[in-house]
């Protein structure tokens, strides 16, 4: 069930989704169903369009990374805001890594991982008696002197001056279910702050509640989506990055589809 969700979720992506469309399209035409093939050609295309369009992805992103405000910028002795003096555990969310051989650890990591760990690294310095806690499983299960995610990410944490016996590591969750799963059986009733992408942290927090954690929100990794107001130029422009921050904030839409169904089915 876990591949068939990846592989169901790639393929509703926009740039598979409307190349699909636009294979169909030029398939249907040949075989001479033209009604059809004109059909599925214009809405392929028109994916395509809408997902690499600047403004389509900024209102996409901005509906995400809105929904929990930042955590401020700390002043000097200051202790953590809010209701985060009460954590027991920062929480970083897992966000990819490469197995390059002669980089090291932060070099590794993917920019979402490395954003996140900043941020909690940040947190958890507030918080002198918190734990930081790191998570995400190996790239390469079969290679077992390939190290977990978790593990680049607490190496990358020693890298920027964080103490390694501070540092719990997960390394058996597979995505963000698991991921606040393993949490809530970690850290029980005491508050956990999450720290993960701003545009993936909506959707963490409904499975953090679903798993029964405590979660205060930590959004890092920002898009550039919190504009107030969409440029008029950028309904105007189409670019790759534009398609890359379309993609993020559809999956994450997909994905608070899909725990919404399987918490209904359950």
């Amino acid at each position: 069930m876990f591949f068939l969700k990846k592989l169901l979720g790639h393929l509703l992506m926009p740039l598979p989704f409307g190349l699909g469309l636009v294979s169909l399209g030029i398939l249907l035409l040949w075989t001479r169903r033209r009604m059809r093939g004109w059909i599925a050609l214009v809405l392929g295309w028109l994916v395509l369009l809408a997902a690499a369009n600047r403004g389509v992805a900024i209102a996409l992103t901005a509906s995400l990374e809105n929904t929990y405000p930042a955590v401020p910028a700390l002043a000097e002795g200051a202790g953590p805001p809010g209701g985060f003096g009460t954590a027991t555990f920062v929480a970083v969310l897992g966000g990819g890594h490469g197995d390059a051989p002669g980089l090291s650890a932060g070099q590794r990591l993917s920019a979402s991982a490395r954003a996140r760990l900043i941020e909690g690294v940040r947190l958890a310095r507030a918080l002198p008696a918190a734990w930081l806690v790191v998570s995400g499983p190996s790239n390469d299960r079969e290679n077992p002197d390939l190290p977990t995610h978790a593990r680049v990410l607490a190496d990358a944490a020693v890298e920027l001056g964080f103490p390694r016996d501070r540092i719990v590591e997960i390394d058996s969750a597979r995505d963000t279910a698991e991921e606040t799963a393993a949490l809530a059986l970690l850290a029980g009733p005491e508050p956990v702050i999450l720290v993960t992408s701003a545009w993936h942290l909506p959707r963490a927090m409904k499975l953090a509640a679903d798993a029964g954690l405590r979660a205060l929100p930590a959004p890092a990794d920002y898009l550039g989506g919190r504009d107030a107001a969409i440029p008029l130029a950028a309904w105007f422009t189409w670019d790759a990055e534009s398609l890359s921050h379309t993609t993020r904030a559809w999956r994450e839409y997909l994905g608070q589809a899909w725990a919404a169904l399987s918490a209904r089915r359950g």
